[in-house]
């Protein structure tokens, strides 16, 4: 392994305009509900130049340092085994206090200078230049191990070889974040202008890009950028990164200093980023009594960010910059990977490479679902009225020499349409499809692991519901059946949604009309029905039809079923032969559809849909009287006379059906009434 070269080519170091980490340029503003995260509890993990641990930013009191530890304020653990402080005269001195201000400084003298976004986070901090210049071990994977003991999913590295190659570090990377999915390294792609530099490019890692601090954001031109080695778009969002004010080390480790200065490049987009990134996790901790995976937070990253110059992801800005506004209307998230203990999974298997891969996982403890090849997962949710739809789905690859496996992200719309992952246009969203002309599965998938799907409110206008669907459509064979890591045969994902609600607890099944009698038309030989059902609870249901009107009604008993989950119903009424001989011709039929659930717990009753259209005509004349010159008599509401054309001789077989007919409806719906559990348990 070659050693470390730090990509800060064409760094700029000025005074002008400086940003400061604590600044609103990421949707942090103070009357948000969302103002008061500022990374506390979150533990985040830089390897740089280390730390000048006596500036106001970092010290533990105002005139102590302090031992780092679980005690002191700033710095939970410091790995000095290649050197222990900043040290002027050392490569690239200063830069590694100035990332750590990035991350997590707060002044412990009151200073508002150069305050970070996440400035409640604690930091460990790994010195890895000495004297002889960048140390960064052979084995990065050590790095990461060691982060990992002390409860840092967020690593920050603005570092890294001049190459372009996917090399031995890129692949260790990849193949620790898919063995341990609590861990999440941001990397600076470098400052040449051109194509990205090592370890950015590695699979699982995400890239930032610098961008400066106006509303109306530009990237900066200096950014090493995607596409990558391995033709990904390798770009994964953008950050402030220029002209950003952080704390400036002195050398001296007694002086007690507060100073700040501004640097440029990449490398303090990527701290930018990972600092952004904690506030994510410590919204998550907050909403969901969780720590988020490495996947759930690259979702929550994506999602977040906003288009710089196009809303169209691509290799120069990734998604865009983040901003935190975007969840404060709320959000939908799943995570595969949602457990209770993750450091003690990580542990008990060892804590490091050869641990990991000698003791794989088979995703116990945690919720799932883990998919194998053709699987699938799917939840339903509500659209929110005249709002955008954003879902983004992430999910770790194994190192390049294995193929990437394929997880498509597919949105189904109550409308019979759907939408795939990253077919966005230049319009900013997501074409969409008819599921009866093709499928889903059917259109390219690209090779990469964050994938999105953005709907317009025009787009959802008449949409009821929508699925949201995670299709496994294809996933590596290893060795270890049933396992996760890369000799598994099992993917995890995160996923996020926005421009969303969540199904209430025991709701009722949903109905959505597809094709039928919707008021005003007249009908004189067929009637077309076509509607979906759908119970999001999966507990079964019962739909029954009928056609009405204000003297008599008709049971459409080649209708009515008993299904779970969701189920389509198309049926066609042949007047003549379904309806006839009723007094038929009259201007007040209804369509009404029942869907009552078979909610099966203790507590609750059983729910009911309900659906009627408007009033609409059945006016049929019998091929019987071709020569009949006048028009049929139409009758009334409210009329009991019959039509002129009824054939009496089958009446009485008629009045049976009906009444089979009726019986039946009837009897379906006590059926399904009965088998509702009481509402309390009978004591023995």
């Amino acid at each position: 392994m070659r050693g470390a070269v730090l990509l800060i080519l064409g760094l700029v170091i000025c005074s002008v305009s400086p940003v400061l980490g604590s600044s609103n340029i990421m949707g942090v503003e103070e009357d948000s509900s969302l103002a008061h995260l500022d990374g506390s509890g979150i533990v985040i993990a830089v390897a740089d130049t280390g730390i000048d641990m006596d500036h106001s930013c970092f010290r533990n009191s105002t005139t102590d340092v302090g031992t780092p530890g679980e005690g002191h304020r700033k710095i939970l653990h410091l790995n000095d085994s290649v050197d222990g402080w900043d040290t002027q005269g050392h490569q690239q001195f200063r830069h590694g206090t100035h990332i750590a201000g990035i991350l997590a400084c707060s002044h412990i003298d009151g200073t508002n200078e150069s305050i970070s976004l996440s400035s409640g986070a604690k930091l460990v901090i790994q010195d890895i230049v000495d004297s002889n210049g960048w140390q960064a071990p052979e084995d990065v994977t050590t790095l990461l191990a060691e982060s990992s003991r002390f409860g840092a999913v967020i690593n920050s590295w603005s570092w890294g070889d001049n190459t372009e190659d996917y090399t031995e570090r890129s692949r260790m990377i990849d193949e620790w974040t898919y063995e341990n999915p609590w861990s999440l390294v941001f990397v600076a792609p470098g400052n040449t202008g051109n194509t990205m530099l090592e370890p950015s490019n590695a699979y699982n890692v995400v890239s930032v890009v610098a961008s400066d601090s106006e509303e109306n954001a530009s990237l900066w031109p200096g950014n090493s950028h995607g596409p990558d080695v391995n033709g990904r778009r390798g770009t994964f969002v953008a950050a402030p990164g220029m002209n950003v004010l952080s704390a400036k080390a002195d050398g001296t480790q007694d002086s007690l200093n507060n100073g700040s200065f501004t640097m440029t490049g990449t490398s303090m987009a990527a701290p930018m980023a990972a600092s952004f990134t904690a506030l994510l996790q410590q919204m998550i901790e907050e909403d969901y009594g969780y720590t988020p995976s490495a996947p759930m937070l690259r979702a929550m990253l994506a999602a977040s960010a906003e288009g710089i110059g196009s809303n169209q992801p691509d290799e120069m800005q990734g998604y865009g910059r983040p901003l935190l506004d975007t969840f404060e209307g709320g959000y939908y998230a799943h995570d595969s990977y949602f457990v209770e203990d993750w450091k003690s999974i990580i542990q008990s298997r060892g804590g490091n490479m050869s641990g990991l891969l000698s003791n794989p996982w088979n995703g116990s403890e945690a919720v799932g679902p883990f998919l194998s090849e053709n699987e699938s997962w799917s939840e339903y949710l509500y659209p929110i009225p005249n709002e955008d739809v954003e879902v983004v789905l992430s999910y770790n690859a194994r190192p390049n020499e294995y193929e990437i496996d394929d997880l498509r992200l597919i949105i189904h719309t109550s409308e019979g349409k759907f939408a795939i992952d990253d077919s966005i246009g230049s319009s900013g969203y997501s074409q969409m499809y008819y599921s009866s002309v093709v499928s889903p599965l059917s259109l390219n998938s690209t090779n990469e692991t964050t994938v999105m799907v953005r709907l317009s409110s025009s787009q959802l206008e008449n949409v009821d519901w929508l699925r949201i669907e995670v299709v496994a459509n294809g996933v590596h064979e290893g060795t270890n059946s049933g396992m996760l890591g890369v000799n598994g045969t099992k993917v995890g994902f995160g996923l996020v949604a926005t421009g969303v609600e969540e199904f209430a607890p025991n709701t009722a099944p949903v109905i959505s009309i597809i094709e039928g009698p919707m008021g005003g038309e007249n009908y004189s030989e067929n009637i077309s029905i076509s509607l979906s059902v759908t119970d999001f609870e999966g507990d079964g249901y019962a739909v029954v039809l009928r056609l009405n009107n204000s003297n008599f009604s008709v049971d459409l008993t080649d209708c009515a079923l008993v299904s779970v989950t969701i189920s389509n119903i198309s049926c066609t009424i042949n007047i003549a032969q379904d309806l006839v001989p009723r007094p038929i011709n009259r201007h007040d039929w209804r369509l009404e559809v029942l869907a009552v659930d078979d909610n099966n717990s203790l507590w609750t009753t059983a729910l009911i849909s309900s659906y009627s259209s408007n009033n609409f005509s059945i006016w049929w004349i019998s091929p019987l009287l071709d020569d009949l010159k006048e028009e049929p008599v139409i009758t009334k509401e409210g009329e009991t006379e019959q039509n002129r054309v009824l054939l009496w001789g089958v009446f009485g077989v008629v009045f049976g059906a009906i009444v089979a007919a009726s019986v039946m409806f009837r009897g379906l719906e006590r059926r399904v009434f009965s088998e509702v559990p009481s509402p309390f348990r009978e004591e023995e």
